[in-house]
């Protein structure tokens, strides 16, 4: 097959992936199905499945069952084991097992170490791909082209593929719904493709197990193990591959980071071992169809081989494809856990420290870069001595030293720091001495002298003498073993280390903080979360969302800048209550004195209006005193400067005199009633015959009435109330006085219960108030004939005085009304 038709393939198909991808992006609620869940978590099944199962299937028989039956086991406990991990992932915002180890052991060196020995350690697992994609295009393209050009090329197209849908943001949740749903869509193909290919290889080569049954030397593939250490190594390969699937940070990152939804737990519990069971129900066929046909060619391409030979090339391209599905997705997917951790555990607390944290997210896409091409470095330089299975099995042993200090540390409250990371060293050393070193002797790279060990006791792939085991199984325990041993005996014998202290912190300063390193919207979205939580809880809350960001170190040094100690577990809740209690106390006080500062500028607010109203008072007085005082003076004047004046003139002028005089008199007696009002003396209650007071008015008024031509008129109802009657009196014979001024020809005066009031009305014909003195007209000094202008003012303030009201009604002529509440002191006193 052309080589360009293949690189044409290669890159439609990713191009392909990257619109699936982007459209998936813009919804997430479709990346939040149970069945793209499971789907996802098939990104367990690479081109080690893909290419490499048929190869072991090939060479070791049924071993490579133990790999699929372990997270088929693992599987049964998953709605217990998982839900408990998401819980505290979606508490703490956890983005992998090393955040996990931080939240739970503390700060330290133990999240850090286990950060980097992954990304060591899952190097032949990336390496592996890259060789699966590498081998598969020189297979079919023919060229004898440098494999190591092909596995360059592909890293560089995986690592940008990674970095265009998982490093766009910094992204408090580090959810990706379109990685998500590529990743599933990567699934469904690798599905079918190898369906496919095994479908279109039985129904052309017929079925091969009775051709086999005739091969002595192919018995073994289809027998189990035999011996102690056969039944160990499927035993440990059951328990490796079972952990494997636990602790493989792209397992972590789709199982846990990318969906939190607990109700896709139990149809992950059996959709996933389903589909491991499809997947590999083609692999022994093809395997034993290639040890039948292709004796001499390379058992990792026997699912590429045998459609060739079958004469059908595009189902071999089919299955290229799929091959290289399988690959992308771990790739990518991987390629992205490892730069989380990588920028959270190891480069967020460098960046910190030389203040160049902006940069977190460049860092972070150079990361994947990084890793890459490390995976590339391992592929040159160790690739070639193993096969595909081989290789991923060493990533296996490695990841599975987080077990014991994980699976300890999430039910066992006995487990520390420092019991973990002993454990965890040891487990490290032992697997690069009888795994990963061994691989680069085999390579070439280190003397195969090395394989042999310094001591036979001390032998790479036989510790003190142990024989009859393959070297993965032989490492996986050794290294495993002592690392579960360390951790429980030292955790036994030593103490565990204080709680790390709470956090208490002001929202808003969180919240800034927030916006400082995660943006904007981050920002906005914790004020919306931290509505009603404590300071404690708020820190908590923003410490988790900084934390998945940038890694749990940076974060909590972040944090200590705007929080402070809060109140230990001890005594806490008791010290909370005193607090809420003092500061329900504060808030009381503080509104009380709200409320007394508000009367405060509310008197001083009328204090200033009545000094205002005084000097206005003062000024009108004086001025209303200088008319008639300027008046007298000229007259007095007039009349000693002129002895001669005639006696007309004389008595004209005394007239006026006496005229000012009287006028100067009753502006002094409505003053100093103006000034009894204003100093509020005492009531002078009793009860009273409204009627009768209101005739002795009109008798009062009868003289000035008659003087005028003014008909008085009445129209009275028997009322008796209790109230002080010189003052009603006084209210009367004002409105009277004012409307017998203002008359025509008539004032008519009413008096009729309204209400729990007694109602007076005053009308008179005359022309009335004019419109634009209605709102002054009960004002000091406002007349409208002349007068001192004090009669209404004093009038309504009487009247409000005794309880009533006094107010100009709307209509002809004047209508002044004035109500009296009508209060009964005793009832039987007055016969009513």
């Amino acid at each position: 097959m052309s080589p360009w038709t293949l690189l044409l393939g290669l890159f439609l198909y990713l191009g392909l992936l990257f619109l699936v991808a982007l459209w998936g992006e813009g919804r997430p609620r479709l990346t939040q199905s149970p069945w793209v869940y499971a789907l996802s978590l098939a990104v367990y099944a690479t081109a080690w499945t893909f290419l490499g199962s048929a190869g072991r299937a090939a060479t070791e028989g049924a071993t490579f069952l133990p790999i699929y039956l372990g997270p088929t086991l693992t599987l049964l406990l998953w709605p217990w084991l998982h839900g408990r991990l998401l819980a505290l992932a979606k508490t703490h915002r956890l983005t992998s097992w090393a955040d996990f180890l931080h939240l739970r052991y503390g700060p330290g060196p133990l999240a850090p170490l286990a950060a980097g020995f992954l990304v060591v350690g899952l190097l032949p697992y990336l390496a592996l791909q890259l060789k699966a994609i590498a081998q598969a295009f020189l297979f079919l393209s023919g060229e004898k082209a440098p494999l190591a050009d092909v596995a360059l090329l592909t890293a560089l197209l995986l690592a940008l593929f990674a970095i265009l849908f998982g490093t766009r943001r910094l992204d408090p949740s580090e959810r990706h719904p379109g990685l998500v749903l590529a990743v599933a869509f990567e699934s469904l193909v690798k599905l079918f493709a190898l369906l496919l290919v095994g479908a279109f290889v039985l129904l052309s080569l017929g079925n091969p197990f009775p051709l086999a049954q005739a091969r002595p030397d192919l018995h073994p593939l289809l027998l189990p193990p035999e011996g102690l250490s056969g039944h160990l190594a499927w035993v440990s390969l059951v328990a490796l591959s079972a952990l494997a699937f636990l602790f493989l940070p792209r397992q972590f990152h789709v199982g846990v980071v990318e969906s939190q939804d607990p109700s896709h737990l139990p149809k992950a519990a059996w959709a996933f071992p389903l589909y491991l069971l499809l997947i590999n129900l083609p692999i022994l066929p093809l395997a034993l169809w290639g040890r039948l046909l292709l004796p001499g060619e390379n058992p990792d391409l026997y699912v590429l081989a045998l459609p060739l030979l079958a004469g059908n090339p595009w189902v071999a391209f089919l299955a290229f494809l799929g091959a290289v599905s399988a690959a992308t997705a771990m790739v990518v997917v991987e390629g992205l856990a490892l730069s989380i951790l990588l920028s959270n555990h190891l480069l967020s607390p460098l960046l910190l420290r030389y203040r160049a944290l902006g940069s977190l997210l460049l860092w972070r896409r150079l990361a994947i870069l990084f890793v890459m091409l490390l995976a590339y470095l391992y592929f040159r330089l160790a690739g070639e001595a193993y096969a595909l299975v081989g290789m991923g099995l060493i990533s296996f042993v490695a990841v599975t030293q987080l077990a014991p200090a994980a699976l300890l540390g999430l039910y066992w409250k006995g487990a520390t720091g420092t019991g973990a990371l002993a454990g965890l060293v040891a487990g490290i050393l032992l697997w690069a001495y009888t795994l990963f070193l061994p691989a680069l002797a085999r390579s070439g790279w280190l003397p195969q002298a090395f394989l042999e060990g310094p001591h036979p006791l001390l032998r790479p792939e036989g510790l003190l003498g142990l024989k009859g085991l393959d070297p993965i199984t032989h490492g996986f325990l050794v290294s495993f073993g002592v690392n579960l041993a360390l951790t429980l005996g030292i955790s036994l014998f030593s103490r565990g280390r204080p709680q790390r202290e709470g956090r208490t912190g002001e929202v808003g300063a969180l919240a800034a903080l927030l916006e400082r390193v995660l943006g904007r919207e981050a920002a906005e979205g914790f004020l919306r979360e931290a509505q009603g939580l404590s300071g404690r809880e708020a820190a908590l809350r923003a410490e988790a969302l900084l934390s998945s960001a940038i890694g749990p170190a940076t974060a909590r040094l972040l944090l200590l800048s705007v929080t402070q100690k809060a109140p230990g577990e001890e005594g806490y809740t008791p010290l909370l209550e005193e607090a809420a209690r003092e500061s329900k106390e504060v808030r009381a006080y503080a509104q009380a004195l709200e409320a007394a500062r508000r009367e405060l500028a509310e008197a001083y607010e009328r204090l200033k209006a009545l000094d205002q109203a005084k000097d206005e008072l003062l000024w009108a007085v004086s001025h209303e005193l200088k008319t008639p005082l300027t008046a007298v003076r000229a007259l007095a004047e007039i009349l000693r400067d002129h002895p001669d004046l005639p006696e007309e003139e004389k008595g004209r002028f005394t007239a006026l005199l006496a005229k000012e005089t009287e006028r100067l008199s009753r502006l002094v007696e409505e003053i100093l009633a103006y000034a009894r009002l204003q100093a509020n003396p005492a009531l002078e209650k009793r009860p009273t015959d409204l009627k009768a007071l209101a005739e002795e008015a009109l008798s009062l008024a009868e003289p000035l009435a008659r003087e005028r031509g003014i008909r008085l008129e009445r129209a009275l109802t028997p009322l008796f109330t209790h109230t002080d009657r010189d003052r009603v009196l006084q209210v009367l014979l004002n409105l009277l006085t004012n409307a017998v001024r203002h008359a025509k020809s008539r004032v008519r005066l009413e008096l009729a219960p309204k209400g729990q009031e007694a109602l007076f009305r005053v009308l008179d014909d005359g022309p009335g108030v004019p419109a634009e003195a209605r709102p002054r007209i009960f004002e000091p000094f406002q007349s409208l004939s002349g007068g001192t202008g004090l009669g209404l003012y004093l009038a309504r303030r009487l009247a409000e005085a005794l309880g009533g009201r006094l107010y100009l009604e709307e209509g002809e002529g004047g209508a002044f009304a004035f109500t009296l509440p009508l209060e009964v002191a005793d009832a039987g006193s007055l016969g009513g």
